[in-house]
């Protein structure tokens, strides 16, 4: 006799399987969504954290989710167990993945508004012996140190617990990653400059040694790209290690403020030379450059910076020379790059090719100007022709060179649409399309800071180009695009001269007239901050007052 269904005993087991559904599904959502709240409410959480609470999770779910497989499941065919885990696990990624997509961004780190901003980005360990929280409260004896010896009117503030940089990179021959996401913090804190390092113990832990690094933003020297970037400067060696003694770490900050007496030079450096005196800031560069006083080995100022800016504030007052005095000008900016080429330590992690590649880029530059009197601007018979070939050949090579970032490859490729525009001139060579080109490589790099510089120089040259070719309407659609990307008063003062120039000689008085307002009020923008000799606005006027007679008398007899 068969049994009556209401006699069929119900499974219990089935019953507990039903209702651990829901609540695996709350607890897969619930971990995440626990996560989200505490990084909603409090400091964001840092990665290896996050990581081991999934992880933690993880395995609490998986046990789960096999006790429901044994319970409801153990009958079932090998197919369906597996989609039940399939079904699951895409419940559990789900879930992480709104944890990610949700996640807070961690807190925006604190913007420096003083006159100078100086951010220690903190110092990573070049071996692995190091303890990361020492490391960071010696990014910290490090800024009391430097607060001690920089000007009031530099803010200076360590990000070392805040930010985390990968600084190893230093030591590498790939720094991509290092110098997009120092861009991003430099932006971020409006650092002029980031102070960072690399730090390893010896294996018997006596001492440890601290190579030191400072990097410079782009914007801060844009008509100089190769002096943009990270720098890593001359070992530095603490006796006793990371000490945790009073007194020693008396001595440790002593020592460091005498180390970072460099770093208050060249900022102030840094400001005289952008606001336009070299001579002064090839001054203060002396001193850094001297082992006698505060610079020299042992600072915070690697000597290839101090180098390379020293022969490009040489180089700068050489411009403005004539004759005598600007060769020697010229010698002595050479012979700063030249060191750097010849002796850069090898010693030091991230030097030697990258430092080359800089000084190499300065020397092309140096080179082409001892090549070529500026008075006779490219005539036939007065360049030296087989230096400028030369010239032109290395730079081509240095605009490919991985060597150098972005600004400095882009720098190379409009130098040599200079030297080439100059060889065309000079009546060495045929024009192939160079000049024109390096316009265009400009005109598509607007995303790299402080390209708008090399822009309005490529414009420039462009400009001359079409000018000596017979293109005047062209050579002032550069000389216009050279002024709207162009910063330099005393540049603009000129290209705006010129435009005036060509515009009277098209017998547009109306544009010659208002440029030649423009170019005289650059002239005094740039007489009052850059300290320009006045006789070039005098003589500039006098030129104007001759070309304007003679446009009008032109193009009156012209409308006749």
């Amino acid at each position: 006799m068969p049994h009556s269904a209401q006699n069929t005993p119900v499974p219990e087991d089935g019953g507990r399987a039903r209702r651990l559904w829901p609540l695996l599904a709350v607890f897969a959502i619930a971990v995440p969504a626990a996560l989200l709240v505490v990084e909603k409410l409090s400091a964001s959480l840092h990665w290896v954290s996050v990581g081991l609470i999934l992880l933690a999770s993880l395995a609490g779910y998986a046990v789960a989710v096999e006790k429901i497989i044994q319970e409801k499941f153990a009958e079932s065919r090998r197919r369906t167990r597996l989609l039940v885990w399939l079904a699951a696990m895409v419940l559990y990624l789900g879930s992480v993945t709104v944890l990610f997509e949700f996640r807070p961004p961690p807190p925006p780190l604190a913007r420096m508004s003083g006159t100078r901003d100086v951010a220690v980005a903190g110092f990573a360990a070049a071996d692995d012996k190091q303890d990361q929280e020492k490391l960071d409260d010696f990014a910290t004896e490090f800024a009391l140190a430097a607060k001690s010896r920089l000007p009031p009117s530099t803010t200076l503030r360590s990000y070392a617990a805040e930010a985390r940089l990968p600084l190893k990179q230093l030591s590498g021959s790939d720094d991509s990653e290092l110098k997009r996401k120092t861009a991003a913090f430099a932006e971020e804190t409006n650092a002029e400059i980031v102070v960072a390092g690399l730090a390893a113990t010896e294996p018997n832990g006596r001492q440890t040694h601290l190579w030191p690094a400072v990097y410079i933003r782009s914007d801060q020297v844009t008509n100089l790209p190769e002096l943009a970037g990270w720098y890593v400067g001359e070992r530095i060696i603490l006796p006793s290690g990371w000490t945790t003694s009073s007194g020693e770490r008396d001595q440790l900050r002593s020592n460091l403020a005498h180390q970072v007496g460099a770093l208050a030079k060249f900022l102030d450096a840094l400001d005289t030379w952008r606001t336009g005196d070299p001579a002064k800031a090839g001054q203060i560069l002396d001193g850094l450059l001297d082992p006698k006083q505060q610079g020299g080995k042992n600072s915070f100022v690697p000597s290839d910076l101090a180098l390379l800016f020293h022969g490009a504030a040489l180089e700068q007052q050489a411009v403005a020379e004539m004759g005598p005095s600007r060769a020697k000008l010229l010698e002595a900016a050479r012979k700063d790059y030249t060191r750097i080429t010849e002796d850069t330590p090898t010693s030091r992690p991230g030097t030697g090719a990258k430092a080359r590649a800089r000084a190499t880029l300065s020397l092309q530059v140096n080179a082409y100007r001892r090549a070529v009197d500026p008075t006779k601007l490219c005539q036939p018979g007065t360049v030296q022709a087989a230096d400028l070939a030369q010239v032109s050949q290395s730079l081509k090579a240095l605009a490919e060179d991985p060597d150098l970032n972005d600004l400095g490859r882009l720098k190379a490729v409009v130098n040599r649409a200079q030297v080439e525009d100059c060889r065309i001139s000079a009546g060495l060579v045929t024009d192939d399309g160079t000049v024109e080109e390096a316009v265009k490589k400009l005109s598509g790099a607007r995303d790299v800071t402080g390209a708008a510089e090399l822009r309005a120089f490529a414009e420039s040259i462009a400009a001359n180009h079409a000018y000596r070719s017979g293109d005047k309407p062209a050579a002032i659609k550069h000389i216009r695009a050279a002024i709207e990307h162009g910063q330099n008063r005393f540049q603009r003062a000129l290209w705006h001269g010129l435009l005036a120039r060509w515009s009277l000689e098209l017998c547009d008085l109306s544009t010659g007239h208002t440029a030649h307002q423009d170019a005289l009020a650059q002239f005094d923008a740039a007489e009052e901050r850059n300290g320009v000799n006045p006789d070039v606005r005098t003589w500039y006027e006098k030129k104007h007052a001759e070309e304007l007679k003679n446009a009008e008398e032109r193009c009156v007899g012209d409308e006749r």
